[in-house]
This record gives structure tokens, sequence and C-alpha cells, in this order.
């Protein structure tokens, strides 16, 4: 240690009234001093970064100790490696719920996405000033964003859509035709895909049973049909009517309000299936002959 040193690490009091001799002497006292075996070298390491008195914010970029670098010490050394920039958020731009096209007098109004919040529709109906209750049920996959009815009280002035072959080899409603200065109300039902295991109604073009989970049903037996619906855990089963003439139809039919379990034969024969109340699966058949 040099005296310089010595001096340094001498307390302020240790020199107050001391005179050069003194000084010497003191100096001479530490030096001679047999210095203490120095502490066993722990793995602590100095902060990388100095503290930061007086509260001051430090903005500062994220670092992450990735591994250690030996530097001319001899001592290992963290590396620290600036963290990758945060990913900024992209807007949340929601794409329009349905499309509207100005044809002539009237505007044509088709649904872009058959799975939106319905609030949606209406807010963007009355974007457009028109004041349209549209709502959406399930239907035929191949049905769905198809329109499946139209009701306004301006005497019949909005029309319905048609396209050929666009659901399947039938022709339906692909959208709605309102005119440019229709203010009344008005209520359009659209199809959507159905969820597992939900019911729909059916209609020309779709396959008899399909909207209730069953394969084709026409022709087959009441037998056969209900094998099927035990397989598939179908158990609320209603039966109707099915008139094969003139003469069975309305009140002339023996069952107007419904066929009792124990009155339908296993032989009959199964026209369609249909859903009901309350997932209840409605069998429409006919004596068989």
């Amino acid at each position: 240690m040099t005296p310089d040193r010595v001096v340094a690490a001498l307390k302020p009091a240790a020199l107050e009234d001391r005179s050069e001799a003194g000084v010497d002497a003191a100096i001479a006292a530490i030096v001679a001093t047999p210095r203490s075996a120095p502490a066993a070298r722990g793995t602590a390491r100095r902060p990388l970064w100095p503290a930061v008195a007086g509260g001051v914010a430090v903005a500062a970029v994220a670092v992450t100790v990735v591994g250690v670098s030996t530097h001319r010490s001899g001592r290992p050394e963290a590396t620290v490696v600036p963290a990758p920039p945060k990913a900024s958020k992209v807007p949340n731009v929601q794409a329009a719920a349905l499309s509207f096209t100005r044809t002539g007098r009237y505007l044509t109004v088709k649904v872009k996405d058959p799975v939106a919040d319905p609030a949606r529709y209406e807010e963007e109906f009355a974007a457009h000033g028109l004041n349209v209750d549209l709502q959406l049920a399930p239907t035929s996959p191949k049905k769905a964003g198809e329109v499946l009815f139209v009701e306004d009280d301006g005497g019949g002035r909005v029309k319905m859509i048609t396209a050929p072959g666009h659901c399947g080899s039938d022709t339906c409603g692909v959208g709605i035709k309102i005119p440019l200065t229709y203010k009344a109300f008005v209520r359009v039902i659209f199809g959507r895909m159905p969820g597992p295991g939900e019911h729909y109604n059916t209609g020309p073009g779709d396959t008899p049973g399909e909207g209730v989970g069953l394969s084709n049903v026409r022709g087959r037996t009441v037998a056969d049909v209900l094998a099927e619906a035990r397989r598939k855990h179908i158990g609320d089963i209603g039966y109707r009517w099915q008139p094969t003439s003139a003469a069975e139809e309305g009140d002339k039919q023996p069952y107007p309000m419904g066929i009792p379990a124990d009155k339908v034969k296993g032989d009959w024969r199964v026209y369609d299936a249909v859903a009901g109340v309350g997932g209840e699966v409605l069998l429409f058949v006919h004596p068989a002959g």
C-alpha cells in the first residue's frame, strides 16, 4: 500500500493535533501491521447498472443475461443483450357483416358474415337509415347465408333476391332489395350453420330427416327409423299423420292432434322427420299399403 493510500485510510480524527513526526509514526504502524487473509471469493457479482438516487425514473431498454464472458481480469462477467422490441398492437378492425349495393332505386343487401353478432347487423342497417330486424336461424349447411323469411310493413315493397342453383338444385333467396326511400319496418331471417347436434327446419332441396340428425327417412319403416334414432340417442319421438290423399287432409285426418305412440305400427312408412318443440323429433307416418 502506498503512503497516500494509508493516509486516505486514516480517520480524520486520527490526524487532528498530530505533529509531522506523529503522522509518520502512525503511517509506520499501519504499514507494519500484518494483513489479514483475504476473504474467500464468492460468486456474487457487482450490479450491472449503478443505483439510481433520488427516485429518478429511468427509461431503459429491458435486458436479459444470456451468458458470461471472460474479461482480462479473469473474472466472469455477465453478457447483457438487449431484449427484442415489443410488437406493436394491430388495431382490431371487424369486417362488414353485410354488403350493401345500390342498384337503380333499390339497395341490395346480402349477408357476408352469417355468424356475426345480430347487433352488428342492426348497426349496419341503421347506418344506411334502415329499420331492419335481421335474425339468424339454423338451417341446412348449404343454405347458410340464404334468406328464409321476409316480412315488411310497406305493402310488400321489400323484395327477396333469388338465384337458381345457389342452394343445390333449387332456387333460393340470396338477399333482399329495399327501396332507397323505404322507412318502414322490415323483418328478415337468414340461415346460419347449425351448431353440433342442433336441430333445424328443412325445406325444398333438403334430405328428409337431416334437420334432426337422421339419414334419409323417406319410405323407410317406423321400426327402421326408430332403430337409427336409438343408435344416435334420439329418444323424444312424436308422431304426426301424413295425408296421402285429399280425403285425409285437414280435419279429415284420423289424428289431427298427433298419433299416440301405441297406435303406431312398426311397418308403417315414414315420410319425413322434423324438429319439434324442446328437442322433440316428429315423424310423419302413414300405414303401409
